[in-house]
């Protein structure tokens, strides 16, 4: 059976969607690889996203305005929804990741591709550089709760990022089949994802 050339794996912060594509790859006879939105932007210079990867990013300059900065949209009182706002360094960044991804499949790789979508215009760039190519795509869901809970206890992300990300990263694309980490374990996601994937 011929697997598809992108398993797209799009969820929110904190959902568990490296861990389960790390379990995909190791499932999946064939030789996928796996690259990750975090992959990507970790290249930049840490000055551009200074704090971002922390529990609150308290320094905002010229580099973080040029990179990406942690930006509180909810009221006082409310639990903490943080948005990113991205500057051109970061943009330059998000909109190469697909690209970067079609060559990878153009070089005779399949790919396992674990995003974050925040915007129209990354899927947009999904859309262009997989164009004609079998993709597979997979949503991760997970109840807010339980996403704050991981967020606290990872301690490398701004808290309210996910509740930022879950309202937003599941309105661009339809999806194969859509999983919850919340409620599923990991190999019970990998082996629904399989399941599905034989059908495809």
């Amino acid at each position: 059976m011929r697997r598809p050339d992108v398993i797209l794996v799009n969820g929110p912060s904190s959902a568990g969607k490296t861990t389960l594509c790390r379990a995909l790859q190791a499932a999946i006879e064939e030789p996928y690889l796996v690259t990750a939105f975090d992959d990507f932007v970790f290249m930049a210079a840490p000055r551009y996203y200074r704090g971002a990867d922390t529990a609150h990013q308290g320094e905002h300059d010229l580099y973080t305005a040029l990179g990406v900065e942690m930006v509180t949209t909810s009221p006082a009182g409310a639990p903490p929804t943080v948005t990113a706002r991205f500057g051109p360094v970061f943009r330059r960044i998000l909109d190469a990741m697909a690209p970067a991804v079609r060559a990878l499949v153009d070089g005779g790789n399949a790919v396992i591709f674990d995003h974050v979508l925040h915007d129209r215009a990354m899927q947009e760039s999904c859309r262009r550089a997989f164009d004609g190519l079998d993709v597979f795509s997979v949503g991760v869901t997970c109840p807010v709760e339980i996403l704050e809970e991981r967020e606290r206890e990872r301690g490398d992300r701004v808290l309210g990022r996910a509740r930022g990300l879950a309202g937003v990263v599941h309105g661009f694309l339809s999806y194969d089949i859509m999983v919850d980490t919340g409620t599923m374990t990991t190999a019970a996601c990998a082996s629904a994802i399989l399941a599905e994937l034989e059908k495809h």
